[in-house]
């Protein structure tokens, strides 16, 4: 018998997530739960409600948590709304999939999951229509968005099944533009997936679950509007695509272009509108006022010549007589004097009393009820530019211009910040490098740390690999790091690290990014303000255990002769004591510290390495390596003065450490020589691909008990020692692995030729770049071979790599092939075939 569909959708259970504490829209949220904050004057939630009734859903319960009585108590049972509503209040988070299967008894058949704070025009019934076409027990609703990274991305495969997921990727992981939509067609069966009375997410625990289980899960991909309004900034930019006439919403109709105006609302003389416009019943406009594609709520006054653009107005708000307004959202209840200024991105919250005169500057929050004083400046309690807005973490750091994006006060901020989300009590370790700006910034961020009530251990100038050592065998609940740019003298960057060493991992980063954003710090009491310290014998504990990991007479056996530069930076404090008892004989270049003088352009690199193999050869030495100035990667000049480069670096000590040691399993990026596949087969060695980024090398370390890992660009980790890149011991295994294998460079540098590699740089704007991936994804699924770190394909004569660069602003190619010429067509062609979408993306406007 043929299924009756439309009694199926008909009958169809719906579950509306309206738990959540909405952090990112504080100061919006202190008083309101997230789904009920206005969008168009009416809860976003209503919107939800409303959009499900009209696509014939007669039932839904919805899950509360947060201030539960605004949302049950607005709604009542629903039959204003045009739905059945039940309510089911949790007494703790349990996450979006626990607090679902907190009421599993009631879901026996299909049914839905929406988020309750989400703007979109989806047709759920073919959603549904789609599941139930492709059978399995999950399906997830996606959008194409411009921004991934506060989402979870997906990639598809031809059938539409999902084949990767990543929740809240860092910018090198994006590879599509297609993004868990907060909204799931699931089947009861999978309640076996979801354990019971303990926090249990979607994104983060049950689509990975499933995934490794080898579940099918599908995708279907909504290609109209779609907005999680996730922080203050995109809610006013919905409200913009709104008024643009990008999507409707039900029951409200507006006629773009043109006042819309309420029941009762009077228009004063002289008045002026340009775009669209909507202004809530009984509000006043006043004379010679000029209101520019704005929103007004209900009960609302502008006072005679006030000026409004692209601002949004909540219900009961004064606006008071010449007072200017520009892309700002005011919420109930505050009232405006006169004469005030606003420029764009103020966010006032609800009952405040701004004074006449006032200027609030750009980007400022004002929380519930607070008073502003009669000619009051209030500026922005941080500066930060458009990038802020948009992700203030890159990875694991926050890097930017001293003393202009990067303040003693942004210091002080970023270090409360991440003290609240460690919590009171808690020990961190601090260091920096050498340089004037990096010694400011330390101190800011120590203060920050301890006015949340956490305890310090400062360590000064010191190697970050010293520091990851550190914590690695210490109790403290993390660190940081702050340093000059390796290649901008201008720019300070601050890392953060996790209790083992670790980079920070994404989800957290963004965890202390949300408290930044919302300046919701916590201030310890007096007695409890975090203490200073600084810790001893650290270099002397590192120094006995970097010793006792390797194999000291080997290298003494050998008597060689080196030249190592120091670069002018920390591994001057460390290394020389070490090499000491290697029986080496050295001789050192710029082994002291001076960060004015710290190589960061190319040309200074040039210059450095040809002075090292000058000396090298006039010297007769056995080799030659320069550290670099933050004492993670190392450079080599054969005995012959010849420069090995990064890639060729990493194919030769790979040969030597799997001739030496035979081990189980290594490491490789995806990025790295075939060449490095081929030596480690001939061995018997498994090889495990890795992301090129530090955290995914660790990651794969420990799940696949490697014995090494090298990134091709320097940097390598020998796990023996420690979880961390260190050019320190990298250059101290690289003499092991010569008195080992009885090698001399230049010979084994002859014998395995350097790889043809070659790579280009395609610009792209860091919006356009996950669409790119994606599309190259759906564009070459023959040449595909992998998706792990950008996307790789694979031809008979070689494999070409397309992945975010780290700079966000570009798409950067990789290539490897059997010949010269074969790389540099393949590098050719795939640059005008990506310079081709992001035209097509720029004239059309599509995903």
């Amino acid at each position: 018998m043929a299924r009756n569909v439309k009694a199926d959708l008909q009958a169809e259970k719906v579950v509306i997530l309206s738990g959540g504490y909405g952090t990112r829209l504080k100061p919006f949220t202190l008083s309101l739960p997230k789904p009920m904050i206005p969008f168009v004057n009416r809860p976003i939630l209503e919107h939800i409600i409303r959009r499900l009734a009209k696509q014939n859903y007669r039932q839904a319960t919805l899950l509360l948590l947060y201030r539960p009585e605004k949302i049950s108590g607005y709604f009542k049972e629903g039959r204003n709304f045009g739905l059945n509503l039940e309510y089911s209040v949790a007494n703790q988070d349990f996450g979006t999939a626990g607090a679902v299967r907190s009421i599993s008894k009631t879901l026996d058949s299909t049914f839905l999951v929406v988020s309750g704070d989400l703007v979109t025009d989806v047709d759920l019934r073919r959603a549904v229509e789609f599941h139930r076409k492709k059978g399995g027990i999950a399906t997830m609703i996606l959008a194409r968005v411009q921004n991934p990274l506060p989402f979870g991305i997906v990639l598809l495969d031809e059938d539409q099944r999902v084949q990767q997921f990543v929740e809240k990727p860092s910018t090198v992981e994006l590879v599509s533009d297609t993004v868990n939509a907060g909204m799931y067609v699931l089947e009861p069966e999978i309640f076996y997936y979801i354990p019971a009375d303990r926090p249990f997410y979607f994104a983060q625990d049950l689509f990975p679950l499933l995934l490794q289980e080898g579940v099918p899960i599908y995708g279907y991909v909504h290609e109209g509007y779609w907005q999680d309004i996730g922080d203050l900034r995109q809610y006013l930019l919905s409200h913009h695509d709104f008024l643009a006439g990008k999507f409707e919403l039900p029951d409200i109709r507006v006629q773009r272009g043109k006042v819309n105006a309420g029941k009762g609302v009077q228009l004063g003389q002289g008045a002026s509108f340009e775009g669209t416009v909507i202004i809530g019943e009984n509000s006043i406009i006043g004379d010679g006022a000029k209101i520019v594609n704005s929103i007004l709520g209900e009960n609302t006054t502008v006072g005679p010549g006030a000026e409004i653009v692209d601002s949004v107005i909540w219900s009961d708000v004064q606006i008071g007589a010449s007072s200017h307004l520009v892309s700002d959202v005011v919420a109930s209840g505050t009232r405006v004097g006169r004469g005030v200024s606003m420029d764009d991105n103020v966010f006032i919250a609800q009952g405040c009393e701004i004074g006449d005169l006032a200027v609030i500057k750009s980007n400022v929050k004002i929380w519930p009820e607070r008073k502003v004083g009669r000619g009051a400046i209030v500026t922005s309690s941080l500066i930060w530019g458009e990038r802020w807005l948009r992700e203030l973490f890159v990875n694991n750091a926050v890097a930017g211009v001293i003393n202009q994006e990067v303040t003693p006060e942004f210091g002080a901020r970023l270090g409360a910040a991440f003290g609240t989300y460690l919590g009171p009590g808690g020990y961190v370790l601090v260091s920096r490098d050498a340089s004037a700006a990096a010694r400011m910034i330390h101190r800011s961020l120590i203060c920050g740390l301890m006015s949340a009530g956490v305890n310090i251990g400062d360590l000064r100038v010191t190697p970050l690999p010293l520091l990851r050592y550190a914590l690695q065998r210490g109790p403290e609940k993390g660190g940081v790091h702050v340093r000059q740019s390796a290649s901008e003298e201008n720019t300070v960057e601050i890392l953060f690290l996790e209790a083992d060493g670790e980079d920070l991992a994404s989800p957290r980063a963004k965890s202390v990014e949300r408290l930044f954003m919302q300046e919701d710090f916590n201030r310890a009491r007096f007695e409890d303000i975090g203490h200073l310290d600084f810790p001893v014998r650290v270099m002397e504990s590192y120094q006995e255990e970097f010793l006792k990991n390797l194999d000291v007479s080997a290298i003494e056996r050998a008597r060689f002769k080196i030249v190592v530069d120091y670069s002018f930076g920390p591994a001057g404090l460390i290394l020389p004591s070490i090499l000491g008892s290697l029986d080496c004989e050295v001789v050192a270049l710029n082994a002291y510290l001076d960060p004015k003088r710290a190589i960061r352009q190319w040309s200074d690199f040039r210059y450095a390495m040809l002075q090292l193999s000058n000396i090298v050869v006039s010297l007769k030495s056995d080799l030659g390596i320069l550290i670099d100035a933050g004492t993670e990667r190392i450079f080599a000049v054969d005995e012959d003065g010849h420069l090995v480069r990064n890639e060729h670096l990493h194919v030769l000590l790979t040969k030597m450490f799997l001739d030496a040691y035979r081990p189980k399993a290594i490491g490789v990026p995806v990025a790295s020589s075939d060449r490095i596949r081929k030596f480690a087969e001939d061995t018997g060695t498994r090889v495990v691909e890795t992301r090129q980024e530090h955290r995914s090398m660790v990651e794969a370390i420990r799940k696949h008990n490697l014995a090494f890992v090298g990134d091709g660009q320097g940097g390598y980790i020998f796990p023996e020692f420690h979880y961390a890149i260190d050019g320190m011991f990298a250059m101290a295994k690289t003499l092991e692995l010569l008195a080992k294998t009885e090698t001399r460079f230049g010979e084994l540098r002859q014998q395995i030729p350097q790889p043809i590699m070659d790579e280009r740089k395609v610009e792209c704007a860091w919006e356009r770049i996950g669409t790119i991936l994606r599309h190259l994804v759906e564009t070459e699924s023959r040449q595909v071979e992998s998706t792990l770190d950008g996307v790789k394909l694979r031809f008979p004569e070689g494999w070409l790599l397309a992945t975010p660069d780290r700079s966000g602003s570009a798409i950067r190619l990789v290539a490897e092939g059997k010949s010269r010429r074969w790389v540099d067509s393949v590098l050719g062609d795939y640059v005008q075939k990506i310079q081709g979408m992001i035209e097509s993306l720029h004239k059309f406007g599509g995903a």
